[in-house]
């Protein structure tokens, strides 16, 4: 439960530090006196957003620290999940400047708001006026039935399976949007991937044919002067081969003499040979040299068709061609997998929403069985707060698809009057009523939740006379088994505390400042009076608060 609360430099708040005790703690105090700047400040250490607004001095920064004892398991569980320093006691402070920049701490370790926020959902529940017109909304109906009828592993389990479902889904949309566009560009794609294979180009295979073309086109010039050189060199009458078999043969004689004669006579020999191959070799390619016009007409086609892929492609050479054909392949492939991918997640999406379905039926069911018993409990808890012919229907309906709370969706419906017919209580319900409902529906789920702590922020608006009374009690049965905290403007309901606490305003130094204190058993009594008559020295005011306050707890 809530030990302590630590409040400085918050709004018109300098500083408090105030405890609070199990059972039922009433906050009371003029209208604009600050009582609900108390819930403002207790919300920034529950994971409420912070407002740079909030800070009173610029010149110190804001600190909201609370201290909670008796610390269950669950929160035992949370704080080693984080690895928080596990305690007897909870720390958990928070901490504005007056940019609007905060930090939080849980027992002195830097927290984030996600985490004050898991531990809050383990500690306090907090009540207000906008959280009672919240109630109205069909998903807050739904959750409270859920909290009554015990569904909440159930949904949990529900909630993890759907997410999976919506994960899968939201996986195949993306494939089949990627289908639908890839379809658009496949038919193309498939007839430059085929034109190009039909090319059955070659890496290398542009600068062959231009070599080759090159030769035929030069072939005549090509021809003559292999037929001069082949003639000058062993043809013609003069040759230059026969001239140096002459040569050598003046010159045999003088290889014996000495050796340079030797060594000059082997290398124009080597020369004779030398030339004899050159000779032979030009008149072989003179007799192979021979313009053909069906195959320069072949491959100047083929050269055709390379240049044309190329320009249409706009790339410069078959190595590029050799490297579209590839990646257009490859994106084909990848069509291919495109459709056995969709495939396969619909296989799995039909096995994932059928597994979510069961689910969706089973948590449904459960809450279908327990809507009577929790009809009945209502409709007693309101009679108790004197709406004697009260009437509560929960009406559930499936939805057309399924949901992150299953597929059902709920209207709790009421009637106050009799022989009305109950209509939707969004509808019907007056405040002070709505307020009673509330309160109800509470006080069944705070002993479900076993939440320590329970915050009403002025919930009995629109209750007076004896039905506040009611109300008082109500909220005193509820403080038996936990801790209580309400903010209230009505008498009969803080003359049942056992705690009372005032909120006022003060000046120092001609500043306005809010202060709190905790009154003892005369002050309550006094207290009481003010806000029966507006008089705190009225003696009949005094009576009617002793007489008030004649059943005491502790005080």
């Amino acid at each position: 439960m809530l030990k302590s609360l630590y409040i400085n430099n918050y709004a018109l708040i300098n500083e408090l530090d105030l405890e609070f005790k199990s059972g039922l703690n009433v906050i009371t105090g003029e209208t604009g006196a600050g009582k609900s700047i108390l819930i403002g400040a207790l919300g920034l250490i529950l994971g409420n957003r912070a407002d740079k607004s909030v800070v009173s001095n610029n010149a110190r920064k804001c600190i909201v620290e609370g201290v909670f004892d008796n610390i269950s398991d669950a929160i035992k569980n949370l704080l080693a999940e984080y690895n928080f320093d596990v305690e007897q006691e909870l720390h958990i402070r928070r901490e504005i400047i007056n940019t609007g920049k905060s930090r939080a701490f849980i027992n002195d370790t830097p927290a984030s708001l996600q985490q004050l926020k898991a531990f809050a959902a383990q500690l306090i529940d907090v009540n207000s006026q906008n959280q009672t017109y919240i109630f109205k909304e069909a998903e807050h109906q739904l959750a409270m039935l859920d909290d009554l009828a015990e569904c909440r592993a159930d949904l949990d389990k529900y909630t993890n399976v759907y997410k999976d479902y919506k994960k899968i889904k939201k996986e195949l949309d993306l494939l089949l949007s990627e289908e639908k566009e890839a379809q658009k560009q496949q038919d193309f794609i498939k007839f430059q991937f085929e034109e190009l294979e039909e090319a059955n180009l070659q890496i290398g295979e542009e600068v062959e044919i231009r070599e080759q073309l090159k030769l035929l086109d030069n072939a005549e010039l090509i021809k003559q002067a292999l037929h001069f050189s082949s003639d000058k060199l062993s043809q013609a009458d003069e040759n230059i081969v026969g001239n140096l078999e002459l040569i050598l043969s003046e010159l045999t004689p003088l290889q014996n003499l000495h050796t340079d004669y030797s060594e000059l006579y082997g290398r124009l020999n080597s020369s004779l040979i030398e030339l004899q191959d050159i000779a032979a070799e030009y008149e072989q390619l003179n007799d192979s040299t021979e313009f053909d016009p069906e195959q320069h007409s072949e491959l100047q086609a083929r050269l055709d068709i390379i240049l044309h892929l190329q320009q249409k492609h706009r790339l410069d050479s078959v190595d590029e061609l050799l490297e579209l054909q590839n990646e257009l392949d490859n994106q084909l492939q990848k069509f291919g997998s495109l459709a056995l991918g969709i495939e396969k997640l619909s296989s799995k999406l039909k096995s994932s929403k059928a597994k979510t379905e069961k689910l969706a039926k089973m948590l449904s069911n459960k809450r279908k069985k327990a809507i009577p018993s929790i009809e009945n409990k209502i409709v007693k808890g309101l009679r108790e707060l004197g709406m004697k012919d009260a009437e509560f229907k929960v009406i559930m309906s499936e939805l057309s698809d399924l949901s992150i709370s299953g597929i059902d969706i709920v209207d709790f419906m009421f009637s106050s009057n009799k022989g009305h017919k109950v209509d939707s209580i969004a509808k019907v319900a007056s405040g002070g009523e709505l307020s009673r409902v509330v309160l109800t529906l509470k006080s069944l789920l705070s002993a479900n939740r076993n939440l320590p702590t329970v915050i009403f922020d002025e919930i009995d608006t629109g209750v007076s006379g004896d039905i506040a009374a009611k109300v008082g009690d109500v909220m005193q049965q509820m403080a038996k088994d936990m801790q209580l905290i309400t903010i209230t403007h009505l008498p009969q309901i803080a003359a049942k505390s056992n705690y009372h606490y005032k909120v006022f305003k003060k000046d120092v130094n001609d500043i306005t400042f809010s202060d709190i204190k905790l009154l003892d058993l005369e002050q309550r009594k006094q207290e009481v009076a003010l806000m029966l008559s507006g008089d705190a020295e009225s003696e009949s005011a005094l009576r009617m608060a002793a007489e008030l306050m004649r059943v005491k707890v502790k005080g």
